[in-house]
């Protein structure tokens, strides 16, 4: 299909001149160029050789008002089909788009010849400004989310997270992020979002499904106990679904879209998945403008230190991993994982299915980590998460009805025993030896009776009591040695050695940098000394 008019970068044009408009016009030019040349000839004002000819003659203004005569503007308006236009060039169906309307302007006679004006160096055009942050120049790079280049809290945070600790403990986090950001990353671009949310888990909880924060919050997104209602996740006895990542991370992205549809801003939007939309509404009604933005919020005073931190805080580790090359970190982290969700309408124990399957327990753990006990639900129906390249190995293993897929202890009833005591001893659900044991009834054993328990490991993979308190295979209780599984209560202490720094002590604890230092009345640029004591969670 042809397009009327100028060609290039879409735009339209009105049809060419006719040819004695065309005609009349370059006699015009060329007799303005004529008596231009002969002023050239014989040099400008402030030659030495300059003085006036009297062999060479001006054009008299009645000359020129003759031309222009000959040459009265013509008003030429041209209409541009529009069926010629692309929709894809408009965005508009060509249907519906209008007709292109252009006039020509009108031609009038040029002015008498006059020496050209000096140019001031003030009205030369000023050379543009770079953006550098960080002392990395930033100009150009893309992003989903508007960076706030130059605002003090976020290029503090760039250049703490740009330090030789902070590069490091990025890339620690990130490799921790591989069992998971392959599915992040897909489920941002499914729901059309900003892809630096991919790194939202980074600040919330290092990217570990296993994090809870001191005030509860719990997963790669850190919901709290009371926010997840409509957002696909459920809190029994048996599974906490915040852990899920696959369920709360469709969860949070839902949630962000949310706040965005309430906010109209991503900024706002992301203060509110911290602080909640409720907290950052009232702040906005107390400024009384409802218009009122993120950073006009911030610098109000109307909002607390946390959310007032976070949202330069995120911005500025975006900035960062959307470009790490640029900022002197590795393009890649290493093989990201991709999994696949089978069905299975009996319990399972992880640590037989990958025996069976040829799966390291550690991969099936991760993948899993909503499970309280590393066992499925006595449900009928449970989605577990395997390695994609296992698939069909487990997926044979769950298929094959003959193979006891839970571990069991078989106990012998003995004088004075209850069944809710032989629950409480072997740390197992009372309903779930029920569930073992058909035709047993919780009133009636006797003495000598054999009951099969079955044996429950908990998150951190040895067997758990009723309490929730790990045990041993010897029965001695034993708690997690991974402090991401439980809230950092700092009752340890840490004493400073010969290159510490606040990342590396972090990434020791499972915690963030910022809250190690809060919790010990540091900044992240505080100088530590040898021999100085931190409070840090108890890993014990």
């Amino acid at each position: 299909m042809r397009i009327s008019g100028r060609t290039g970068h879409g735009g339209f044009a009105a049809a060419r001149p006719n040819h004695l408009f065309a005609i009349t016009l370059s006699l015009v030019l060329a007799l303005a160029a004529s008596s231009a040349a002969a002023y050239d000839r014989e040099g400008g004002p402030g030659s030495a050789d300059f003085a006036p000819q009297d062999n060479i003659a001006a054009p008299t203004t009645e000359a020129l008002s003759a031309t222009a005569a000959a040459v009265a503007p013509v008003d030429k308006t041209v209409v541009v089909d529009k069926t010629a236009v692309p929709e894809t060039q408009t965005g508009i169906p060509a249907a519906e788009m209008p007709p292109v309307v252009e006039t020509l302007p009108a031609i009038s006679a040029p002015p008498p010849t006059e020496a050209p004006a000096e140019v001031s160096p003030e009205a030369a055009p000023e050379a543009p400004n770079l953006i550098v942050s960080a002392g990395i120049l930033v100009d150009g790079l893309q992003y989903d989310l508007t960076m706030p280049w130059g605002n003090e809290s976020f290029e503090n945070y760039r250049e703490s997270y740009l330090s030789s600790g902070g590069r490091k403990w990025l890339a620690a986090v990130m490799e921790k992020s591989l069992p998971y950001i392959a599915y992040v990353e897909e489920r941002v671009e499914f729901y059309g979002l900003p892809r630096e949310l991919a790194f939202l888990p980074v600040v919330e909880s290092e990217y570990s499904p296993q994090a809870v924060s001191g005030s509860g919050a719990t997963g790669l997104w850190q919901f709290m106990r009371n926010s997840i209602a409509g957002y696909g996740m459920a809190i029994t006895d048996w599974v906490d679904e915040r852990q899920d990542f696959m369920k709360s991370t469709d969860g949070a992205l839902r949630k962000l879209a949310d706040n965005f549809r309430a906010t109209g801003d991503w900024d706002l939007a992301l203060a509110a998945y911290n602080a909640g939309l409720g907290t950052i509404n009232r702040a906005i009604k107390s400024c009384g403008d409802e218009e009122t933005g993120f950073w006009e919020l911030a610098a109000s005073g109307k909002l607390g230190k946390e959310p007032r931190n976070y949202v330069p805080k995120f911005l500025a580790v975006a900035s960062i991993l959307r470009y790490p090359e640029l900022h002197g970190l590795p393009a890649e982290w290493g093989e990201k994982h991709d999994w696949e969700t089978l069905e299975t309408d009996r319990q399972v124990d992880l640590a037989l299915l990958a025996e069976r399957a040829g799966i390291p327990l550690a991969v099936l753990r991760s993948g899993n980590a909503e499970l309280r006990y590393q066992i499925t639900p006595p449900v009928d129906s449970h989605m577990v998460k395997v390695p994609a390249e296992k698939a069909e190995a487990a997926k044979a293993v769950l298929e094959d009805r003959d193979a006891a897929l839970v571990r069991y202890n078989i106990h012998k009833v003995k004088s004075g025993d209850t069944l809710s005591a032989i629950a409480k001893r072997y740390g197992t659900p009372l309903s779930m030896i029920l569930q073992a044991n058909s035709g047993l009834k919780a009133d009636k054993i006797r003495i000598g009776q054999t009951i099969m328990v079955p044996i429950l490991q908990s998150s951190s993979g040895v067997a758990a009591t009723s309490s929730g308190v790990a045990a041993t295979s010897s029965g001695v209780a034993a708690k997690s040695s991974s402090v991401a599984a439980n809230s950092p209560d700092f009752t340890d202490s840490y004493t400073i050695r010969s290159g510490d720094t606040l990342w590396e002590i972090s990434l020791k604890f499972g915690i963030q940098p910022e809250t190690l230092a809060d919790h010990n009345g540091l900044t992240m640029k505080s100088v530590l000394r040898i021999g100085q004591k931190l409070k840090v969670p108890s890993l014990n």
